[in-house]
Formats: structure tokens, sequence, C-alpha cells
């Protein structure tokens, strides 16, 4: 028996063209900030649909366009300043999962007339009364639509750093598999990598419970069969749905579970290489498997006999069926001489706490060995 309390999205709408929803959400004020990417929310009409939607509510709707990839700090503040002299209410994050990280983000802060660095040097908690926040995801792998945490690109520091607070976990999320047909397959596997990565770790977590072994090995069967279809064509409406639901249901449950050390280890990787999340952790994650094997092995071997499926098998294969390599050398050749630059950035807190094996300074060194 376990004690535990979990934390999920207030209201939660999924299915092919659920984005009509919007029109339906009970928006608190009048007054919203959509806050999105620089190119596919505009281009693909989805951006003004979206306006359209809130309109019907007779609400005022402004827009912030330019999150970049790894949405930064300097970002945030000009998103939040924007926020502040427009009076924004309500915050609709529309896009992958940087643009719903930044709103998050803005939702938290811009009530208070201080930077987000501010927030992050000196540890202050965001308040409770955060603005009304929907999560309106056009990827399928960050899982921030159902997480408390905003992950944000430190420029300064060269690190990647998490503004939290339970407030930040959206208020309404839209799940609709329409708006990742488009994705090009890169982005498909990268960010589908990313989701598989949040539910196996999430299921070998030590703050692990019952719901969430549930999501994590619902999430984790989602994704196996869904990525690679989804992959191979990205017009399959069905592998589409599994996919989203399965990076929706991935992020609840590490939301509530917490990671491991191929989050702990990956994000200063992909920080100092400048190399994305998703393809980071894909290239990862067999290794802290293999790490965290003393410990895992009973569960793999059920995973096996339930599902049939050898995940650390699988995984390597799902890898090089989406031209995935190996180590990082592959793509960033000498990326081992990088290994004190990334050895100093690692923190043993957070995501690495959760690692079913403690991690120290020489395990992250041997993996790191292996994998760049």
């Amino acid at each position: 028996m376990k004690d535990f309390s979990m934390l999920f999205p207030g209201k939660v709408f999924v299915g092919y063209n659920s984005i009509e929803r919007l029109q339906d959400i009970p928006f608190r004020g009048t007054r919203g900030l959509i806050i999105t990417g620089r190119n596919f929310a505009r281009k693909s009409g989805l951006l003004d649909n979206a306006r359209k939607l809130i309109r019907k509510q007779s609400k005022e709707v402004f827009v912030f366009e330019g999150v970049e990839p790894e949405v930064s700090v300097e970002t945030v503040d000009a998103a939040v300043e924007l926020a502040r002299r427009y009076r924004a209410e309500f915050f609709v994050g529309l896009g992958g999962g940087s643009a719903i990280d930044c709103a998050k983000a803005v939702a938290g802060i811009y009530r208070d007339r201080l930077s987000v660095k501010e927030y992050l040097d000196s540890k202050i908690p965001v308040r409770k009364d955060t603005g009304y926040m929907v999560a309106i995801p056009t990827t399928a792998g960050s899982g921030s639509e159902a997480t408390k945490n905003a992950v944000l690109y430190y420029t300064q520091k060269k690190i990647k750093i998490s503004l939290r607070g339970e407030s930040m976990v959206p208020s309404a999320v839209i799940i609709d598999p329409g708006l990742t047909l488009s994705m090009p397959p890169e982005l498909t596997a990268h960010s589908g990598m990313d989701a598989l990565t949040h539910a196996v770790e999430s299921l070998f977590s030590k703050n692990a419970n019952e719901l969430t072994e549930i999501l994590s090995l619902k999430a984790l069967t989602l994704l196996v069969d869904g990525l690679p279809a989804a992959y191979k064509n990205g017009g399959d409406k069905k592998a589409r749905y599994n996919v989203m639901l399965g990076s929706f249901t991935a992020g609840m449950a590490f939301a509530n579970a917490g990671l491991g050390a191929a989050h702990g280890i990956g994000h200063p990787v992909g920080a100092v290489l400048n190399l994305p999340h998703g393809l980071v952790n894909a290239v990862l994650l067999p290794y802290v498997l293999k790490h965290n094997m003393s410990a895992c092995s009973a569960q793999l071997e059920q995973i096996k006999k339930v599902t049939g499926i050898d995940l650390i098998k699988k995984i390597k294969s799902i890898n090089r069926s989406f031209g995935i390599p190996a180590r990082i050398s592959a793509i960033i050749p000498r990326a081992g001489e990088k290994t004190d630059e990334i050895m100093e950035r690692v923190e043993y807190s957070a995501s690495m706490s959760y690692n079913p094996v403690a991690m120290d300074e020489a395990a992250v060194k041997k993996i790191l060995k292996e994998a760049l």
C-alpha cells in the first residue's frame, strides 16, 4: 500500500475536430492571449480559427507569436510584457510543447512585476491565482498539456530549467489528433520518442503508484503500436490518434510519478550540444534502461509476458526505423569532448532522484561514455 495524490488538468476534450470545443470553454475574464510558435498556427489557418472560436464568446483575443522550439526566458518575459500591456486574463498555448510551456509560464507570473529569471534564480513560488490556461498541442510528445511545470532555456546559463507550480496545470486541454496530421516524419519521430521515454521512465520511477503505472503502461502500448505507423504514413488517422492519446497519457503519468536518468542526463546533453530533446532521449533511453536492469528486470519481464514487447530491443528497433543512431557522435562528431561541460550541468535532483537505480557522477559518466 502506498499513499499518494494525483494532479490532472481540469477538463479534457479528446477526438478529431475537438478544436471546435474551444467555443465552449468557460474562459475566466474577457481578454485573452494566444501564445504560439513562429509559423505553423498562422500558415495552417489554425490561429485564425482559434481566434474566431474564442470570439464567439464575445472575448477579446490578442496573439503572441514567435516561440522558439526551445523556449527561452527572454521569450517568456516578452510574452509576459504583452500580457500585462493587454491586461490579459486567460491564456491559450497553441502549438508544440514550447508554446504550451511559454503560455503556462506567462499565466503563472504575469500578475507580478518580476522577470521569469527572478523566479528561477530566487526560487520564488508561483502564486496560486494564476491566469486561466488552455493547452492545445499541435505535436505529440512533450506532454506539457498535463504537467505543472514549464521547461525553459536559460540562455545566459546555457541550461534547461523548470518553472513549477500546481496552479500551472492547464484548466482545459484539447487533444485533437487532426492537428498533427501534417507533422513531418522527423518531428513525428523525435517528439514521439520523447513521449515514449515519458511512458517508460514514469513506469519505472521510484515515485510511481498504482494509477500512474496503469497510465504508463497504456501509453507505452499506444505509442509502440502507433509511432511506427504514424512515421510511415502521416495521414494514418488511427495511428495519429493513438500517438497523441499516448503522449497525453504518458504526460499524466510522469506529471504524477516523475521521470528518470534519461531526462536528467538528456536536458544538459541537449542544451550543450544544441540537439532536439526527443532525439537525445531516444539515444539515451536504451543505455539508461541497461543501467537500471538491477532494479527493473522483473518489470521488463512482466511487460514482455503481458504485451509481448522486449522493451530494450523494441526501442532500439524503432530508433533504427526512424534513422536515429545508437550514439550521439553519429550526429555530432567528437561529441564526447563535451562530456565535462555536460557533467557540469547535470543535477542530481528532480528527474534524477526518481531513477530506480541511484545516480552519481560515476554512473552518469559511464552512460555518457557509451551514448556519446
